[in-house]
């Protein structure tokens, strides 16, 4: 059923109040470019509004947003990598102040350096599952894979960040 009164325009504005942070958060720590993140949030918005309007609000789900953002980010890494030549290629983008501009999704730098070092599949997972409290369907559901690939992503990233974090843990039982 599409839009067809303002309440659903303030369900779907409420719906971006909601998930707007959380969404360019998942964008930037995917991308590591702040222009870019923001613009791939815009998109996916965009897109759900048109979602909306064809098919009603009742059919736009924090799921469906992660997973079109997910695919924006994924096009934009694509982009990036067939045109390495453009100054703003994120697949190189390790410069620290990168690091520094990331929204304060996770608290602790040690950690947050740790998980900027996974692949991008490992850290979206890690993103959607523990720091945005994604169950593994709905984080499956986002990133467009099984839940058994969700569980396979997540184990490996916890093997990943074990030596990376372990210094950082010992230091915090003494």
């Amino acid at each position: 059923m599409p839009f067809t009164n303002a309440l659903d325009e303030r369900h779907f504005t409420e719906f971006m109040e909601d998930y707007g942070d959380k969404a360019l958060r998942y964008a930037f720590v995917t991308l590591h470019v702040r222009g870019d993140a923001e613009d791939v949030t815009q998109e996916a918005f965009v897109r759900l509004w048109r979602h909306a309007m064809r098919r009603g609000m009742d059919n736009v789900t924090p799921a469906l947003l992660f997973h079109t953002l997910t695919n924006l980010c994924r096009d934009k890494m694509r982009y990036y990598k067939r045109h390495p030549e453009d100054p703003t290629d994120i697949l190189e983008s390790t410069h620290p102040s990168a690091v520094d501009e990331i929204p304060l999704l996770i608290d602790d730098m040690n950690v947050l350096q740790a998980v900027m070092q996974l692949g991008v599949a490992e850290r979206q997972c890690i993103l959607l599952f523990y720091y945005m409290d994604r169950s593994l369907k709905e984080t499956a559901t986002a990133l467009g894979v099984s839940e058994q690939v969700v569980k396979t992503r997540l184990y490996r990233a916890r093997q990943h960040l074990r030596p990376l974090l372990e210094p950082t843990w010992k230091e915090g039982l003494q």
